[in-house]
């Protein structure tokens, strides 16, 4: 029977794998030339709300004729009740990425006026306001026309008075 012989491998000989060979001195000075040699660059990046494309959207929406007003949800007219004014009634952004928005509208629309002729409005002016003020482009805009009234029912259901003083009632008696 013949005996495998085991011997201890020369420690003078290099191996071909040297975990530690980059910490080596001259290794360590590469790596280091080349950090130092890239400039670092800063990196900027401005991030928009969902809350402040909402309140652009409700503000430049509220400019078009024949919406009378934009449809909250229930803390919207709990806010209202108390005196509040929730600047972002009836909006519902999202923003995708630091490009791109979708936005859900839900506007109460007056009586006479075409919803076509008032959605192709909201299209230009909310579009271009949000794209004017944030950068960010509307990829997709759905509105919602949850309610159709005359202004003299939204006055009256809103307790708004537009005449002298006399709340329901006529001045020719």
């Amino acid at each position: 029977m013949s005996q495998a012989t085991m011997t201890k491998p020369s420690t003078s000989a290099k191996s071909t794998y040297d975990p530690y060979a980059s910490m080596d001195g001259q290794d360590a000075s590469a790596s280091s030339y080349q950090a130092d040699s890239v400039p670092a660059e800063p990196q900027y990046k401005l991030v928009i709300d969902e809350n402040v494309v909402e309140k652009i959207s409700s503000k430049a929406a509220q400019k078009i004729d024949g919406i009378i007003d934009m449809k909250g949800n229930l803390l919207s007219r709990v806010q209202e009740g108390l005196g509040g004014n929730d600047k972002t009634k009836g909006v519902d952004a999202d923003v995708v990425d630091d490009k791109n928005t979708k936005l859900d509208l839900d506007i109460v629309l007056e009586y006479g006026k075409s919803a076509t002729d008032v959605f192709d409005q909201i299209k230009k002016v909310v579009g271009q306001d949000i794209k004017d003020m944030t950068g960010l482009n509307v990829i997709e805009m759905t509105v919602n026309v949850v309610d159709v009234m005359t202004q003299d029912e939204y006055d009256q259901k809103n307790g708004n008075n537009t005449d002298d003083g006399q709340s329901g009632y006529s001045n020719d008696q």
